[in-house]
């Protein structure tokens, strides 16, 4: 461990801490998915610790800025409030990942208004902060009608050619989102969804047919407490895809032996949960 009185240059001090915040996401969040034995969450992280010795090398501190910025996003969405004790033991460093949030927050507050989604973003995730540090109620009560004024002036902004939803989550455990998506032009050409959940209730799979003008695919997803992804995938429209639980541990998919597959795996797990696909090719 590096003690605070040991000199480093910003660029060193940089490449220090996104190490260590590497080292951290992948102690945290590792194996909450895995294809086969593929880990996608522990491949983005190495490829970020790649990418951090390449800019240290460049010696470009902007770079290493960005990465930084990109890697405590989702710390900071999670409200992570061990995150720091593990930056100052491992690298002697004090990091402050709510300090811009809380500045933003302010100055949104001060205005009494929100006017756009970044300020919406913020001012709903300073509300789940409030609530892990704080048990004054009184400023989340001032941050939510902020929000109430802010899903009341958007609610009716609707015109023929676009679409506006509202989406709101819950205080219990969660983030408080408030959400306005607006949407240009038509609806997909094509949604078809079918669920299938686990005999426990804990998993989910959802074959879906979708297709806009450009575009169309079809694939089998399964959603796990804490995750989700794509066990099987065709690029295109394709009838006979079908998929179901054997048990709560085995997958059954249906489909066509002459249909070339762009994703199919034979073993997904989340943690300690693992699953296996089995397919029948009519």
């Amino acid at each position: 461990m590096m003690g605070p009185y040991q000199k480093q240059t910003p660029l060193e001090k940089q490449r220090t801490i996104i190490i260590a915040t590497i080292d951290y996401l992948i102690s945290q969040q590792s194996g909450s998915i895995v294809f086969d034995d593929f880990d996608p969450v522990k491949f983005h992280f190495e490829q970020e610790r790649t990418k951090t010795e390449k800019y240290f090398a460049q010696r470009r501190l902007d770079k290493l800025e960005q990465i930084l910025a990109k890697l405590i996003k989702g710390l900071q969405h999670r409200i992570d409030l061990k995150f720091a004790h593990y930056i100052k033991t491992e690298t002697g460093y004090d990091i402050d990942i709510f300090e811009d949030l809380r500045a933003r927050a302010i100055e949104t507050i001060s205005k009494k208004e929100i006017s756009n989604q970044q300020e919406l973003n913020d001012i709903s995730l300073m509300i789940h902060y409030q609530q892990e540090v704080s048990e004054d109620k009184k400023s989340a009560e001032q941050l939510f009608s902020l929000i109430s004024a802010y899903r009341e002036s958007i609610g009716f902004k609707r015109n023929k050619n676009n679409r506006t939803e509202v989406i709101t989550a819950t205080e219990k455990g969660e983030i408080i989102e408030l959400k306005a998506v607006i949407s240009n032009g038509p609806k997909p050409k094509l949604l078809e969804e079918d669920e299938n959940i686990s005999p426990d209730g804990k998993r989910k799979i959802t074959v879906t047919r979708w297709s806009d003008v450009e575009n169309a695919s079809t694939y089998v997803l399964i959603t796990f407490p804490t995750a989700s992804g794509v066990i099987y995938g065709l690029n295109g429209i394709f009838e006979g895809v079908t998929a179901y639980w054997k048990d709560n541990y085995h997958i059954i998919i249906e489909t066509k032996e002459n249909y070339e597959a762009n994703t199919k795996y034979s073993q997904v797990s989340s943690f300690d949960d693992v699953i296996k696909i089995s397919y029948i090719e009519h």
